[in-house]
């Protein structure tokens, strides 16, 4: 049952949507670029993870564009969260330091990296 959640990326976009929002008061980020390098890294991990599952789901490219649709509201719904945390605890910075998120373009290769080596896998074996 468990399974069925984890191997969804909306699922995983809301956890680590989630994840983030309970690691900025921990980690009391001190400007705003701070503020976006700790979601850029929640969301490396997003990327990593995501990448990592697409071995043992059943159906691997509706998985891949399922995953790709979700970064992209991921990157929206942390833009948005982001922005409000700065307004709300005054955070110092012009909230306009995202280049962190420029690792976006690295999640299809993650993906099709993985892809291809189960395939090379399953080729071999």
């Amino acid at each position: 049952m468990m399974h069925e959640y984890i191997t969804r990326p909306f699922f995983q976009v809301i956890v680590f949507t989630l994840l983030s929002i309970v690691i900025l008061p921990i980690a009391r980020p001190k400007d705003a670029n701070s503020v976006y390098t700790i979601a850029g890294i929640v969301y490396a991990v997003f990327i990593v993870v995501n990448s990592i599952i697409i071995c043992f789901v059943p159906k691997m490219w509706p998985y891949f564009f399922y995953s790709m649709l979700f970064s992209i509201v991921y990157v929206l719904a942390t833009a948005v969260i982001m922005s409000l945390y700065i307004d709300i605890t005054k955070t110092e910075g012009s909230g306009e330091t995202a280049m962190i998120f420029l690792i976006i373009m690295y999640h299809p290769l993650a993906s099709l990296l993985v892809i291809f080596l189960k395939w090379a896998y399953l080729k071999i074996f």
